[in-house]
């Protein structure tokens, strides 16, 4: 059996253990959510349409950016309240050759749904501005070779039958 002053320790400790779970569980996280896409306009468009989508649409002071590095640093406003947010606009290329953009958003303070509603409303901002991407750079299909309209044999008249053992016909 264990001295009494062991057990006082150990359920103190086992209390101290149960506080600090229940305080860490309980208390506000900070949610580290982000948002992030390939876009498939230029990376001149998705700057441009980004920043008219932040300062214009949604009214958010832009307290910094660069277009060279590719970010811009805002205030995402809700119920009075500030929170700092980022949109980082970056160059990739496909495996094709072909430019694309990797835009990330980022409202640190806020429920990542904030993020999604940003990202999705640039996406249309970008289809609204500048036409639909898919139907842009769909390639157009070649042109098929003209058919003849006028058999080559007059003998060969679509819609009569040959008779079997003809010599005219190619045989098959």
């Amino acid at each position: 059996m264990l001295p009494s002053s062991v057990l006082t320790l150990a359920r103190r400790l086992l209390v101290v253990l149960a506080l600090t779970t229940v305080g860490v569980s309980l208390s506000p996280s900070r949610a580290e959510a982000r948002v992030s896409g390939e876009i498939a306009y230029s990376y001149q468009q998705t700057w441009q349409a980004t920043v008219r989508l932040l300062r214009v649409d949604l009214q958010c002071p832009i307290t910094d950016r660069d277009e060279e590095m590719g970010f811009v640093l805002f205030e995402y406003t809700s119920q009075g309240r500030r929170y700092p947010g980022s949109v980082e606009v970056v160059r990739t290329t496909d495996a094709r050759g072909e430019e694309h953009v990797r835009v990330t958003v980022q409202v640190p303070a806020m429920p990542s749904y904030v993020e999604r509603m940003v990202y999705d409303r640039l996406t249309r901002k970008l289809r609204e501005d500048f036409g639909d991407v898919r139907t842009r750079r769909r390639p157009t299909p070649p042109e098929a070779p003209a058919e003849p309209s006028e058999p080559s044999d007059p003998s060969e008249q679509p819609g009569e039958p040959t008779p079997p053992g003809d010599a005219t016909q190619p045989s098959r």
